[in-house]
C-alpha cells in the first residue's frame, strides 16, 4: 500500500479541508479533532470534495486562528490544522512601526500580529532603562487586517518604548500570560542594541547624494566584501571610532610605513561596489553575561573577544536599524543612522555603490540554540516562520522567515529594502541564503524595486519545508533563479571547493581543473545563458581564506607565507572572466586567519552554550579577521600583490576591459589556446586582451593565434601597468604571413606565470 498521508487546513469556523492520500475516506466516527490542549472536539459531518479531499464540519463553530489537530487513528496519523488559507490572504498597506508626522502633530504606533487578542504600548522615560510609566502604557486598537495601532498627539522622537503582546495559551505561541516578555519593534528605526528597547526615530534631512556616475550595470560589477569593525579595528584612529563607520571612511590615514591604508586603499583599488558584510542591527550577547564568561579566559584574549561578543551579523534582529556598535562609542543612540549615510555619501562621492548584505532568514531570534522572544517569536510565530506541526522552528540555522504565503513577510522583505535605498541610500543587496526565499517573492521584489539596484545572493540551501521545497511554483536554484546568484562553479575550478580545503583548482596547481576553468571564465554554463545571472568569487567571508588555503605550511595558515604565484594566477582568472565579480576584502593584501584554531569548541555564557566554528568559518573571532595594515610595507610582498589587484581591476575598467564586461556572451567572444599538458592555459578575449598562463614548475610556450595589430605586455612576473611591463615578447606582432588569416606564434609561458598582452592599434 502507499505511503499515506494527511494534511489539514481551516478555512473557516465549520470548514476544515482535509486531505487524506492513499486511503479510503475518513467518517464521521475515523476522524478526531482536538484544539492545542488535547481536548476532543465533536464533528458533525464529513463532506467529499475530491478523491482524497473531504470537509470535515465541527459540531460547535471554532476560533480559525487557535490551534487544532486532526487525527486518523487507525493510519496512526495527526496533522496540524494549517491556518495558510486565512494568512495568505490578511494583509495590510498600513504603515508600520513608529511614524512621527511630518508636521510634528502626532506620532504613530502599528504592528501587525493578527492572532493577539491585546497589544500594549509602554514608553519610556530617558535612556529608555528606567521602568515604565503606568500613566503611559496605551492600549492599541485591532483593524480588521491584523493591524494593531494607536496614534499619540505630538512630536515623539526619542522616545523609548516597547510592547506586551496578549492571547490564549496555544501551542506555538508566546503572548505575555505565559512569557511575560516586553518586546521590540521589529519595525524600530532605532534599537537599544540587538536586545533593547526601541527608539521612536525621525530622520532629519533625507538620503545621501546618489553615486557619481550612476550605479554600475551588473555586468560591470567589481565588489568588494568586507565587514565594517574586520576592516576599521586597527586602523590609526581614536580608540572610539576604530571598528565604526565613520573610521571606515576616514580619508588620509597612513600606516607607520606611509602606504594609504583604510577608505583610500579601497578608493585606491578601483573598485566600484563595496559590499557591507550586515549592518542592519543584529544580535550580541549582553556585555556583562560576556564579560562574566570570558574577560579571564586567555583564549578569549587573543581572539579579541573577551570584552565583547563580536560577530560578523548573519543574526539580524532589526532590520530597519542600523547597527548600533557601528556609530562612535559613547554617541547617543539613533545618530549611527547618519554615521551610515555619511559612510554612503563618501564613498558615492568617489564614483563606489554600497550594497549590504541582507540576512532575512535565520534571524537573531534562533542562534546558538536559544530561543529569544525579540518580536516575531511573540507577535505570531507560525506567521512569520516555517514551523512543523508541534509549532517549533524548522531550518538548521536556527529558523527560516516564512515568505510563501505571508503577504505581510513579503511586505517586510521589500520595506526594509526601499528604506535602505531610499531612505539610507545603498545601491543593492546581497541576499544570505536567497535559496530559502521562494521564487514569487524574489522574482516580485526585483519587479518592484528600481531596475538599476543591484540584487544578489546564495542560491543554494533550500527551503526546510518539504511542501516549500518540491514545490516548482517556489522552489529555485540556478537555472531558473530569480537573482544573479553566487557561481560556485567558478569558485570551485579557480581555487578549489571549501568542503576540502586540500583542493587547489587551477590556480593552485590542479592541472586536471583546467576545462572548469575554461568553462569559469566564459561562464561557460547551461545555467549562465548571459553573463549576468552569476557572480563569480574566489574566496569569500564563508570558509578559509585564500592565503590560508595556499599556505605554504602543512596546517594552512597564510601568517607562515603562502603561494603568492597561486594567488595572482587565482586573481587573474577571476579578473579576466566575464560578468560581475565579488571580491573577498582583504585578499588582496594576503588576508590570513591563521590565528584561529583549526577545529570546533564550545564555551558556556549564563545564557547558553557558544559555538565557535575555527579557522574555516571565523564569524565570531574577532582577532583572526582583523585588517592587519602595518604588513602593507613599500617593496613587500604584500604591498606587490595589492598592486597586483589594483592593476588588474584597471584592467577590467579600463576600455580594453569592456570584453570582459558584457552581458551576452558571443560563440567567438574567447579563443582557448588548450596545449595537451592541461598546466598551460591560453585565451584571447574579444580581440582585445590575450593571457597566457602556466600553474606548473616549468618554463613552457604556449603558441598562440593572433588577428592583426601590435599586442602589449601589461602583466608579467607580479607587475601589472597598461602603459607596459618589460619582458620576453613585450611586444607581439599580430600581422599574418602571407596568405595566412591568422598569425601564430609561440610566446613564452614561464614557471608559474600570469603573462597578459593588450592590442594596440586604431580598432583596439
Amino acid at each position: 500500500m502507499a505511503h499515506v498521508e494527511l494534511r489539514a487546513e481551516i478555512h473557516g469556523p465549520s470548514a476544515i479541508l482535509v486531505t487524506l492520500d492513499h486511503a479510503p475516506r475518513p467518517t464521521v466516527d475515523r476522524v478526531r479533532l482536538t484544539d492545542g490542549r488535547g481536548r476532543t472536539l465533536a464533528v458533525s459531518a464529513v463532506l467529499p470534495r475530491t478523491g482524497a479531499q473531504s470537509l470535515v464540519v465541527p459540531a460547535q463553530p471554532v476560533d480559525p486562528f487557535r490551534v487544532h489537530y486532526v487525527e486518523v487513528p487507525e493510519f496512526d496519523l495527526r496533522a496540524l490544522v494549517r491556518r495558510d488559507p486565512l494568512f495568505r490572504t490578511l494583509y495590510s498597506s498600513k504603515p508600520l512601526g513608529a511614524r512621527v508626522a511630518d508636521d510634528g502633530s502626532e506620532t504613530s504606533f502599528r504592528v501587525f500580529a493578527p492572532r493577539a487578542r491585546a497589544l500594549r504600548l509602554h514608553l519610556y522615560g530617558e535612556g529608555g532603562r528606567t521602568a515604565p510609566d503606568p500613566n503611559r502604557v496605551v492600549a492599541l486598537q485591532r483593524d480588521g487586517d491584523g493591524v494593531w495601532e494607536v496614534s499619540l498627539p505630538g512630536d515623539l522622537h526619542g522616545v523609548w518604548y516597547d510592547y506586551t503582546v496578549h492571547g490564549p495559551d496555544d501551542p506555538g505561541n508566546a503572548f505575555f500570560e505565559t512569557h511575560p516578555v516586553h518586546l521590540s519593534d521589529p519595525y524600530a528605526l532605532v534599537n537599544d542594541d540587538g536586545l533593547g528597547r526601541s527608539r521612536v526615530w525621525h530622520d532629519s534631512g533625507g538620503p545621501p547624494p546618489p553615486v557619481v556616475g550612476g550605479r554600475p550595470a551588473m555586468r560591470d560589477v567589481v565588489a568588494y566584501e568586507v565587514h565594517v569593525q574586520d576592516f576599521g579595528d586597527l586602523l590609526p584612529v581614536e580608540e572610539t571610532a576604530a571598528g565604526t563607520f565613520p573610521a571606515m571612511v576616514r580619508t588620509g590615514l597612513v600606516n607607520d610605513a606611509g602606504e594609504p591604508i583604510g577608505f583610500d586603499h579601497l578608493v585606491g583599488l578601483g573598485i566600484n561596489v563595496v559590499h557591507l558584510m550586515p549592518v542592519q542591527e543584529y544580535l550580541h550577547y549582553p556585555d556583562a553575561e560576556w564579560r562574566a564568561a570570558f574577560a579571564e579566559d586567555a583564549f578569549a584574549h587573543d581572539m579579541a573577544i573577551d570584552r565583547e561578543s563580536y560577530n560578523w551579523g548573519y543574526r539580524t534582529t532589526h532590520a530597519f536599524a542600523v547597527e548600533s556598535r557601528y556609530r562612535p562609542r559613547g554617541d547617543e543612540p539613533g545618530t549611527e543612522r547618519q554615521a551610515f549615510k555619511d559612510l554612503v555619501a563618501a564613498f558615492h562621492a568617489c564614483g563606489i555603490a554600497v550594497v549590504i548584505d541582507l540576512v532575512p532568514n535565520h534571524t537573531g531570534e534562533n542562534v546558538d540554540d536559544r530561543d529569544l522572544l525579540l518580536h516575531f517569536n511573540a507577535f505570531d510565530r507560525p506567521y512569520y516562520y516555517r514551523t512543523n506541526d508541534e509549532l517549533e522552528h524548522i531550518g538548521p540555522f536556527g529558523n527560516e522567515v516564512k515568505t510563501e504565503d505571508r503577504p505581510m513577510v513579503q511586505r517586510w522583505l521589500l520595506d526594509q529594502m526601499r528604506h535602505w535605498v531610499e531612505t539610507l541610500g545603498v545601491d543593492g543587496f546581497r541576499i544570505d541564503l536567497a535559496g530559502q526565499i521562494d521564487r514569487q517573492t524574489l522574482t516580485w521584489i526585483r519587479s518592484e524595486l528600481d531596475p538599476t539596484v543591484l540584487i544578489y545572493g546564495e542560491p543554494w540551501i533550500p527551503p526546510s519545508d518539504p511542501e516549500v521545497r518540491q514545490n516548482p511554483e517556489w522552489s529555485w536554484y540556478k537555472a531558473d533563479a530569480p537573482i544573479t546568484f553566487f557561481q560556485d562553479e567558478t569558485r570551485n575550478a579557480l581555487q578549489g571547493s571549501p568542503f576540502d580545503v586540500r583542493q587547489r583548482g587551477w590556480a593552485g596547481g590542479d592541472a586536471s581543473a583546467r576545462a572548469g576553468a575554461v568553462r569559469a571564465l566564459a561562464n561557460d554554463y547551461p545555467d549562465e545563458l548571459e553573463s549576468t545571472r552569476g557572480i563569480s568569487y574566489l574566496d569569500i567571508h564563508d570558509n578559509f581564506a585564500l592565503a590560508d588555503r595556499y599556505a605554504l605550511g602543512g596546517d594552512h595558515d597564510g601568517r607562515a607565507g603562502c603561494d603568492l604565484g597561486a594567488v595572482r594566477r587565482a586573481a587573474g582568472l577571476l579578473l579576466t572572466s566575464v560578468g560581475p565579480v565579488v571580491i573577498h576584502g582583504g585578499t588582496e593584501i594576503v588576508r590570513s586567519k591563521g590565528l584561529a584554531p583549526r577545529d570546533k569548541f564550545t564555551r558556556k555564557t549564563a545564557s547558553g552554550t557558544i559555538y565557535f566554528n575555527g579557522r574555516d568559518d571565523t564569524y565570531n573571532l574577532r582577532a583572526p579577521n582583523r585588517f592587519l595594515w602595518d604588513t602593507l610595507v613599500p617593496d613587500s610582498d604584500i604591498a606587490a600583490m595589492r598592486d597586483w589587484w589594483r592593476g588588474l581591476i584597471g584592467l577590467r575598467s579600463s576600455d580594453h576591459g569592456s570584453v570582459f564586461r558584457v552581458d551576452t556572451v558571443p560563440d567567438d567572444h574567447f579563443r582557448f589556446f588548450l596545449p595537451a599538458d592541461e598546466r598551460l592555459l591560453g585565451y584571447r578575449v574579444g580581440d582585445r586582451v590575450l593571457v597566457v598562463a602556466n600553474n606548473g614548475p616549468d618554463d613552457s610556450e604556449i603558441d598562440v593565434r593572433l588577428d592583426g595589430g601590435s599586442w602589449r605586455l601589461i602583466a608579467d612576473d607580479g607587475r601589472v601597468d597598461l602603459a607596459g611591463v618589460p619582458g620576453p615578447d613585450a611586444l607581439l606582432d599580430g600581422r599574418e604571413a602571407e596568405g595566412a588569416t591568422e598569425s601564430v606564434q609561440a610566446v613564452t609561458a614561464s614557471a608559474g606565470c600570469f603573462r597578459m598582452w593588450v592590442r594596440d592599434g586604431d580598432d583596439a
